[in-house]
């Protein structure tokens, strides 16, 4: 430890003490900027202490790792090193030791674990097995068209709510509708059933009761009988080969802006944009990960929210989990500032007046939306 100047009036702090009363306690906030090249990463980290001690790092990576998704994210592993400190070993965990607690916390927090032991692996396995959950070409089959698919989505959107089933059901049931729509044949008069034998199929999965399938049929006018609901529900399950797992973007959402410490009001309009998503059919080729970032970001931008220090650190932190590069990130904020700017004119208006009640603070009405695309340049 360096000796007291003459002109100080208090000792020095000691660096090895307070970096290990840091480590031991919650761990601090995080200021950072990441640098991608290829093979190597590069991070500067400024991380937030008391005393307002600022330490920088800079993370590089074992050795060159395939990318995980076609625009070269490389996801693990990595290594923390300490530059321009010598002898504070302890800092080398201290930011992966940061993102695990809030993690964990946040997952707890959004009640989406049942025990917190294996929170960690839990959101690893999330981060892993989304790259399976987007599809590889926004193509439709012959005589599908993107607003064919738009007003079925909008219309099982309508009938989720009729039926007050839980979020998570209506974003797999699209899900399961983008995977049906390349995977089996169906014709244009079968596709009403086959967006009702999804939202089912993914009800069975998610809620805890279910409706008969004659109320089903009821919400279809009777267009369809019994037996060609449950013909049609078979013919869902082999194209899928009986594959239902899916990390819907919801919950990277919700899990993002637990960790940034968002309001309610971000939340909230953030979860409007991503709900808009569904209506695009050419964002069916993002990660989940990567639609939920874009509709935080584009959430913060339009409510410009008064920020805080401790909200900043907070939004660097979660800006470090962010799968895939900046030109992905702006690209998917564009289509939602063009989709949120259009929705109260458009036809499929479900979502638009789902989001306009108090219960959901009004986003969808926001001002604020109407000049998304400025913000954005468009």
């Amino acid at each position: 430890m360096a000796r007291t100047g003459f002109c100080d009036t208090k000792p020095l702090l000691d660096l090895h003490k307070k970096v290990c009363s840091v480590c031991s306690t919650d761990p601090v906030l995080i200021i950072c900027s990441i640098i991608v090249k290829s093979g190597v990463y590069k991070i500067k980290l400024t991380v937030l202490i008391r005393g307002d001690i600022n330490f920088f790092f800079f993370v590089s990576t074992y050795a060159p790792v395939p990318p995980c998704v076609a625009d070269g994210c490389v996801e693990e592993p990595v290594l923390l090193y300490p530059h321009g400190l010598q002898g504070l070993p302890s800092l080398q965990v201290l930011v992966p030791s940061l993102l695990r607690h809030e993690v964990e916390k946040a997952l707890e927090k959004l009640d989406l674990i049942w025990d917190r032991t294996y929170a960690w692996e839990m959101f690893l396995d999330m981060m892993r097995t989304q790259t399976h959950n987007c599809l590889p070409s926004a193509d439709l089959p012959r005589y599908f068209t993107d607003a064919t698919r738009a007003i079925l989505v909008d219309w099982l959107i309508q009938v989720h709510e009729i039926m007050h089933f839980q979020d998570e059901t209506l974003y797999l049931a699209i899900h399961l509708l983008n995977c049906s729509l390349r995977l089996i044949k169906v014709t244009t008069a079968n596709l009403q059933l086959l967006g009702m034998v999804c939202l089912f199929i993914a009800a069975k999965k998610e809620e805890c009761l279910l409706p008969e399938v004659s109320g089903l049929c009821s919400l279809m006018d009777h267009t369809y009988t019994k037996h060609q609901l449950l013909r049609m529900e078979r013919k869902v399950l082999s194209g899928l080969k009986f594959e239902l797992s899916y990390s819907p973007p919801l919950h990277f959402l919700l899990l993002f802006a637990s960790i940034a410490r968002c309001s309610a009001m971000v939340t909230w309009m953030a979860r409007y944009l991503l709900e808009l998503s569904l209506l695009e059919g050419q964002c069916v080729v993002f990660l989940p990960a990567q639609l939920a970032g874009a509709a935080l970001c584009l959430a913060r931008q339009v409510l410009q929210e008064p920020p805080t220090p401790e909200g900043e650190a907070a939004w660097c932190l979660v800006s470090s989990i962010h799968v895939g590069s900046e030109a992905t990130l702006l690209k998917i904020m564009h289509i939602l500032a063009s989709v949120a700017a259009k929705a109260q004119t458009r036809e499929t208006r479900a979502t638009f007046l789902k989001f306009s009640c108090p219960e959901t603070m009004q986003v969808s009405r926001h001002p604020g939306l109407k000049n998304a695309s400025s913000l954005l340049g468009v």
